[in-house]
């Protein structure tokens, strides 16, 4: 892997446009200073392979993590890699791999990250996942570069993978890139956070729907991303006494093995965003952001040429707040018994810190929004905005959370004895989805920001509303007391 600075940036910049039709030789030439006859001597020279032919060869196998990771068709990820028709990419696809795509698709191996040169990490098809003892066993080797990127890990924002829950995208994004395979709706449920709902008790709070919410301990939810898939985790959060040092030692310390990590903030809010590679040993950042295209919050933010985001003001940024990484295998994944014994946590009813939880999180909203002088303010409509997106938050909360949990149980039913207490709770979980999806209704959409404002302020409307809170704390006591039974 100890490749010369040239041939190290020739592989970056083919993993960083291995998705265009066609490599533009023309620019790599400028970035690296040779002429393409003297790049394609060198890097012959230095890896073994003719520069045309390892191009195509990257392009096979970041294809045939879309082919694990994604539904698109094969014609579809054949056009997206350049190829001109099926039958080319088949033919290519077969030589690399020894299957041609649809067998690929049907055999599912493992795809998953690699070192390709020092400090440049990208997709590679794997024989096994990588263990705890695979990483012990590279302790001794020392980097000296100022930047490692990973490459090739998937993109977060909302809407990834039919979701709106930040934390439980990013792991799954980070865990497909170490190759893992599993759904959006396992990520919701491992973690916890498909099972949340939270409301401040004294004020309209944003943080309502936050998943450090979840559970007792904040960062419980984090943990179980990670230990779900019986993957090492590492935690480090910000507080006064805190360094920016520290943070640029946690995150140099887990990419440069080949990780990435996933912080709380970076750019914007205190969301989780995946940070994919450092450079100018760390003061800069890359990664994935789900506010890095929001002109509100990023006014100091570049992009490099695979579309991660570049930060170098992430430390002035107060909501960068902790940041935290899953790393190697080190047990098994959790069990299904354990997910639903975490769901019973989460959801049953209780006061904590000024907040109520779980089934108590619906009375809370409900009097919150039938409050009739919170919503007496004439036609200034500008001062419900707050409450109208902490309703939002709490609707798509629910559907995005008990839509996945309906999910996940529902596979379960089909493999479990007492099938029959599952088809109950996953029918109870939908029926707080069609609640919250008839109440979402009654708001209407942001194509009419002013016509969502008047419908919050209408007292029908908000009534109509909480009759529907009602149905949906009815139908989560409901799946809780099941998966009590369940879990006995």
């Amino acid at each position: 892997m100890g490749y010369p600075t040239y041939t190290i940036a020739t592989i970056c910049y083919i993993e960083a446009h291995v998705k265009e039709r066609k490599m533009d030789y023309a620019e790599l030439e400028r970035q690296i200073g040779f002429s393409k006859a003297h790049i394609r001597d060198l890097f012959q020279r230095d890896t073994g392979y003719p520069l045309v032919q390892y191009v195509r060869m990257r392009k096979i196998k970041r294809s045939a993590f879309e082919l694990i990771n994604t539904d698109l068709s094969i014609l579809d990820i054949a056009y997206r890699y350049g190829f001109s028709n099926p039958e080319t990419y088949t033919r290519a696809f077969q030589k690399v791999t020894g299957m041609t795509p649809s067998n690929f698709r049907k055999k599912r191996p493992i795809v998953g990250k690699q070192e390709l040169a020092t400090g440049v990490y990208s997709i590679e098809i794997l024989e096994c996942k990588e263990q705890r003892s695979d990483i012990v066993m590279d302790k001794n080797i020392c980097k000296n570069n100022e930047s490692t990127i990973l490459y090739g890990v998937p993109r977060v924002g909302y809407g990834c993978y039919e979701g709106n829950t930040p934390y439980p995208m990013c792991l799954k994004a980070c865990s497909e890139y170490l190759g893992e395979d599993f759904g959006y709706d396992y990520s919701m449920v491992s973690s916890g956070a498909a099972f949340r709902l939270a409301w401040n008790n004294e004020d309209w709070d944003l943080s309502n729907v936050d998943i450090y919410h979840t559970f007792e301990e904040s960062n419980e939810v984090y943990k179980l991303g990670a230990k779900s898939l019986g993957r090492e985790f590492s935690f480090l959060g910000r507080d006064k006494d805190t360094t920016k040092e520290e943070f640029i030692s946690f995150i140099k310390s887990h990419i440069d093995e080949g990780y990435p990590c996933i912080a709380l903030g970076i750019i914007g809010p205190p969301e989780a965003c995946i940070i994919t590679g450092y450079r100018k040993n760390g003061e800069e950042l890359l990664g994935w952001n789900f506010f890095q295209n929001d002109q509100e919050f990023a006014k100091s933010v570049a992009f490099d040429e695979c579309g991660y985001f570049i930060n170098s003001t992430w430390w002035e940024n107060s909501d960068t707040q902790a940041v935290m990484c899953m790393g190697p295998i080190i047990g098994e994944k959790i069990s299904s018994e354990q997910i639903l014994f975490n769901a019973v946590k989460a959801l049953e009813g209780r006061q904590d810190m000024g907040y109520s939880k779980g089934i108590d999180a619906y009375d809370a909203w409900k009097k919150a929004l039938t409050e009739e002088r919170s919503f007496q303010v004439g036609d200034n409509y500008s001062v419900l905005f707050e409450k109208l997106l902490c309703h939002l938050d709490a609707i798509t909360c629910l559907t995005d959370g008990r839509g996945n949990a309906a999910k996940f149980v529902q596979e379960l039913a089909k493999i479990q004895e007492e099938h029959e207490l599952y088809d109950k709770v996953s029918k109870a979980f939908q029926k707080v989805v069609e609640a919250m999806q008839e109440m979402q209704g009654f708001i209407g959409s942001w194509a009419d920001a002013d016509g969502m404002l008047k419908n919050l302020a209408s007292e029908e409307i908000r009534r109509k509303s909480a009759e529907l809170i009602d149905v949906a704390k009815s139908a989560d006591i409901e799946a809780l007391e099941c998966i009590r039974k369940m879990v006995k």
